[in-house]
């Protein structure tokens, strides 16, 4: 346990009286700056955390806070110890890991690696670090990719990328042992994963490959399986659209941190790749620091399905024991017999038990619920989301079934936020490229903006539904929260554009000035988004100048 502040009187580098505490792990005091930088230098970086690694029987080694932690607050930064493609991937470079544009003045193909013909950006990346080691050995077994350019399939998934990620982590015991160590220590369930469809085809056909073409016959089968187990347990997914990223990457000690359906960090990675954890609300001292796998507005049985799919492990947090999903009902469906009752789960953290209707009792089978919700989640994601129309009918059609904060619901409310003032026929700004022309259209009674008023009144009343579920299920800042926000800053400062009454018009100008302010903390940390406030910033500002004048 970490020593109270109030007990730390002596300077941590010379042992003087002293009380300035460190900032950051609040574990030690220094009696100058200097004696603080010099400190760093000599190790406590590596030792400033404010977190500790902890053991239990049901999550095992975890991170626990060691201190009060802000919101908003850096808790870990990790660099990868290995980073590569996903098992099935569009064509990418393996020197940056960019996704490969169309060749274009090179006739029909990629450029290729001049040793082994993996596709590449160009001469530059042949030499990166990340792409050496497995083009020597490619290279020394004869091995030529076969991955070409074909017109119109850009993105057509490659399978043979399943092996670069899997050779990366092989090569690290012969060149780096400290991290093949790391990577030892990380849970695999690999006997969880033996008997499924991938990892029977992992054994037909990416163990005789590395073993018979590559000639790694040093190896076991089960070694080898092991290590494709630990990717699939621990890796993140890396997706960094305005670098051409979508790749995944291995974060020892990213990997310890516990996952709950409501989570108190979010995560994001830098320009250098980095993972970085961010506090989304006030974590106590003593708490297990947490992240989710999941989707937010899935229900309880979606959400543990897809993590013994995918992760290979039952949750079993506060959201997953609660039979209401505190309080919002997601997973449950109207009864059909009484009309009014909501059918839930006898028990949550047993997928195969009954369910009942709160009011009459009937009862029905997990199965027989089950079958249901596959069925609604096929529907709803077959459905077209380029306009707000077939969701919309979705929600009507469903209306005497599903209740409002059911799961479906709220996956198709979520697309309508998004649909409202960007889809084609509802636009917010009908594609005018200047923001102040788009004020002076407005106030013009021009017919610019695409979005009617009803659609309009609908975008902010889904807005405000799913806020109220953020709040339950994804609250403080996080991503989710951020950009209902961000929908709801502009659909209120249309409506207080288009309102012909000042007091109502100000109002709602001053609301979305508080939002943009929530906003701004939530999406600091994230590069991308710093554009769409500038230009949130000076739409509003303009609207705000506008009405001055026109109060005047």
């Amino acid at each position: 346990m970490a020593p109270s502040s109030s007990s730390l009187t002596s300077c941590a580098l010379c042992q003087a009286r002293a009380s300035q505490l460190c900032g950051a792990c609040r574990n030690v005091v220094y009696c100058s700056r200097e004696h603080q930088k010099e400190h760093w230098k000599r190790g406590h970086k590596s030792e400033c955390k404010c977190y500790e690694v902890a053991t239990n029987e049901i999550l095992g080694r975890h991170l626990r806070s060691t201190r009060d932690i802000k919101i908003g607050e850096q808790i870990l930064k990790e660099a990868p110890l290995v980073l590569g493609p996903k098992v099935a991937s569009a064509a990418l470079c393996l020197g940056c890991h960019r996704n490969l544009l169309a060749p274009g003045n090179r006739p029909g193909n990629y450029y290729k690696c001049s040793s082994c013909s993996w596709p590449l950006c160009g001469k530059e990346c042949e030499t990166s670090p990340h792409h050496q080691p497995e083009c020597q050995l490619m290279r020394g077994s004869n091995f030529q990719s076969k991955i070409n350019y074909t017109p119109g399939k850009e993105e057509r998934k490659e399978s043979a990328y399943c092996v670069i990620m899997l050779l990366r982590c092989m090569q690290l015991k012969s060149r780096d042992p400290e991290a093949f160590a790391r990577l030892s220590a990380l849970e695999d369930h690999l006997k969880e994963r033996l008997e499924t469809p991938l990892y029977q085809v992992l054994r037909a056909n990416l163990i005789t490959f590395i073993k018979t073409v590559l000639g790694l016959r040093d190896w076991s089968e089960l070694d080898i399986l092991r290590i494709a187990a630990i990717l699939d347990t621990n890796t993140f997914e890396i997706r960094q659209p305005r670098e051409r990223r979508k790749i995944r990457a291995l974060f020892p000690g990213a990997a310890m941190i516990s996952h709950d359906c409501v989570p108190n960090m979010r995560h994001r990675f830098d320009d250098g790749l980095n993972i970085v954890f961010l506090a989304k609300r006030k974590i106590a001292k003593g708490e297990i620091l947490s992240i989710s796998y999941t989707q937010p507005l899935r229900s309880t049985i979606q959400r543990r399905v897809h993590l013994r799919q995918a992760k290979c492990f039952d949750c079993s947090c506060a959201r997953c024991q609660d039979p209401e999903e505190l309080g919002s009902f997601a997973g449950a469906q109207t009864c059909q017999k009484c009309k009014a009752g909501k059918i839930i789960s006898l028990n949550p953290l047993q997928n195969a038990a009954n369910w009942k209707c709160q009011l009459c009792n009937l009862k029905r089978s997990a199965k027989e619920v089950l079958t249901v919700d596959n069925q609604l989640q096929q529907e709803l994601e077959s459905l077209d989301k380029t306009t707000p129309v077939a969701l919309e009918d979705f929600i009507y059609r469903h209306r005497a079934d599903l209740h409002e904060t059911n799961t479906h619901i709220l996956q198709a409310k979520y697309a309508l936020t998004q649909l409202y003032g960007s889809a084609p026929g509802y636009a917010m700004d009908g594609k005018i490229l200047n923001i102040f022309i788009y004020i002076y259209n407005i106030y013009s009674n021009n017919n610019a903006l695409d979005l009617s008023e009803e659609s309009l009144t609908r975008k902010v009343e889904l807005c405000e539904e799913l806020l109220k579920l953020a709040d339950i299920f994804d609250g403080g800042w996080s991503i989710f929260r951020g950009n209902l926000l961000i929908d709801m800053e502009e659909a209120l400062v249309a409506q207080a554009l288009r309102s012909e009454e000042p007091l109502e018009c100000e109002r709602k100008l001053r609301e979305a000035a508080e939002l943009l302010r929530e906003i701004r903390n939530i999406m600091k940390h994230e590069p991308e988004m710093q554009q769409l406030l500038v230009e949130r910033q000076v739409i509003l500002n303009s609207a705000l100048e506008r009405f001055e004048e026109v109060k005047d």
